[in-house]
């Protein structure tokens, strides 16, 4: 018989092995056979000379602020973690999470007037001098395509890029066409083709021209493939669509400076996704944390329409009152005379590219009054680890779990491999019913209604072909504070009362608003058998 660390070894290779083929067979053929291009054949960069730059009659070019980050010529803020870097190394620093140093390499930090020129030309020239192509996390092709953007608007604003910096912008920019994301598709796809949008825009010339016409033809795919009817971004991450939402008014914005036609139609994607925004954020002007999402990482709702209406987009803005369902993505908002309910009935978003999801099918934040509530554990890193998967898994988030098994196979930093799915939603009125398939491998579908009135709010929870116990959390907001008495629940001045539970207890969980950036609040889980009723007395 073979050594039990021989048995657990093959199990393990077995269960990797399981999860890639499970992977592999949500990717599109064009992402399977750009992988194995870039593998076998690497892009190599271009050193020829620059294109000339196109003539531009503009003095400013409107975009959003960005925070400070750059603090003096070795010293930079990023994600709640402030770095002293010894430059050229510190560029790659391995000590400091990746994100940290994709945003190293993004130079958004030009986009903000609190930092000097002179301190932001030194640093431009540094990163040129100290990343030679094609090597560091610089040269990846969404840290590249951040970075072109942010040079471009910086050049666009008054500022000048010397001879060797415009060269440089060439030689990223070719590097960029040729490495562009159709391995990862969605949102990094989305990005790179923005880069060189901008580039084409840049330059002119016959390769300026080129880049443009591919790309320009690509983004149109890609908008109606990637803004769902509703408005939202397929990713369902309320946080990306913000972001996804500034690459196109970003796009809109450099077209028209320099006389290119913008398509009617992504006009209309953006002011629907102004509406599909203004939807979704909470009372207090943040997104929820759905799916991958942290503050501070993404435009907010006032600081987008502020920009759109700079562009002369036109928006609808309405009150948010009543219910309200976001169709395609399945998110969901209801305005109660004291609170406010956001809540998850939909798919887990694009089935290709899940990079961002989350095991958050049926959850829900909750605001009382405009303050939060009940709100999801969020994201504090993208780091390969415990950390990554808890945050990921579905006991992180306010919805059902049975045995310890997850809603849907997450793992790694951004794969999944089986994926739950939704098969069922009825709305009756202000009632939303939905059901999913998340745990099937042990025969159960998950059934959750919301029963929202003016001045209540019913949750109630359904296992069926199941017949043990499942466990329903509630994650508090740090500012809550939560006592427990059979079956009510003190939690601030809200009443919480729970029908047909076997057990709850109280326990702390680590909040994460933030990357980078974690607080202790309390998280109730509730045991159940069969069917469980959680009334809230507001």
């Amino acid at each position: 018989m073979a050594h039990p660390l021989v048995r657990k070894l093959k199990m393990n290779i077995f269960h990797k092995i399981g999860l890639y083929l499970r992977t592999l067979r949500y990717l599109k053929p064009v992402q399977i056979t750009n992988r194995l291009k870039r593998k076998c054949f690497p892009a190599k960069a271009d050193l020829s000379p620059a294109p000339p730059l196109r003539a531009f009659d503009i003095n400013e070019l409107h975009y959003i602020p960005r925070r400070k980050s750059i603090l003096s010529h070795n010293r930079l803020h990023f994600l709640n973690i402030e770095g002293v870097l010894d430059f050229p190394e510190g560029w790659n620093e391995q000590s400091y999470p990746k994100l940290w140093l994709f945003n190293l390499h993004y130079f958004e930090g030009l986009l903000n007037d609190e930092t000097s020129v002179e301190l932001k030309s030194g640093l431009i020239e540094q990163w040129i001098e100290d990343n030679p192509p094609v090597r560091g996390n610089g040269w990846e092709p969404y840290a590249n395509s951040l970075r072109i953007v942010c040079w471009i608007k910086w050049a666009l604003n008054g500022n000048g890029l010397s001879k060797t910096a415009i060269q440089s912008l060439a030689v990223q920019s070719r590097y960029l066409m040729e490495t562009l994301e159709y391995h990862l598709l969605a949102n990094h796809l989305f990005v790179s083709l923005k880069g060189v949008i901008f580039a084409g825009c840049f330059f002119r010339g016959e390769e300026a021209d080129r880049w443009l016409d591919i790309c320009l033809k690509e983004m149109d795919k890609q908008i109606s493939e990637q803004f769902l009817a509703d408005g939202a971004h397929f990713e369902l991450s309320p946080a990306y669509h913000a972001l996804l939402t500034e690459d196109l008014l970003d796009i809109i914005n450099i077209l028209s400076a320099f006389g290119k036609e913008v398509p009617e139609r992504w006009l209309r994607v953006v002011q629907k996704g102004l509406e599909w925004q203004q939807i979704i954020t909470r009372p207090d002007g943040l997104p929820p944390l759905f799916n991958d999402a942290a503050y501070g990482i993404s435009p907010s709702l006032q600081s987008l329409l502020a920009y759109a209406e700079k562009l002369g987009i036109s928006h609808i803005v309405k009150q948010n009152e009543g219910f309200q369902l976001l169709e395609e993505s399945g998110y969901f908002r209801f305005d109660g005379e004291d609170y406010t309910i956001l809540g998850d009935v939909g798919q887990i978003g694009a089935p290709y590219q899940p990079a961002h999801v989350h095991c958050d099918m049926l959850n829900f934040e909750l605001f009382i009054k405009g303050n939060p509530f009940i709100v999801d554990t969020g994201t504090s890193t993208y780091d390969l680890g415990f950390r990554r998967n808890l945050e990921r898994g579905t006991q992180a988030h306010n919805t059902v779990q049975i045995l310890g098994y997850e809603q849907s196979e997450v793992w790694g930093r951004f794969r999944v491999g089986r994926r739950a799915r939704l098969v069922d939603r009825v709305v009756s009125g202000n009632t939303i019913k939905a059901s999913h398939d998340g745990f099937n491998n042990v025969g159960a579908t998950v059934t959750r209604k919301f029963k929202l009135e003016d001045s209540s709010l019913q949750i109630e929870d359904l296992i069926t072909g199941y017949v043990g116990v499942a466990v329903s959390r509630i994650h508090f907001h740090p500012n809550v504070t939560v006592k427990i008495e059979g079956d009510i629940i003190q939690a601030g001045s809200i009443i919480i009362k729970l029908k047909n539970f076997t057990a709850a207890q109280i326990k702390d969980y680590e909040y994460a608003p933030e990357f980078n950036k974690r607080i202790t609040a309390k998280v109730l889980e509730v045991e159940f058998k069969g069917a469980l009723i959680i009334e809230f007395k507001l």
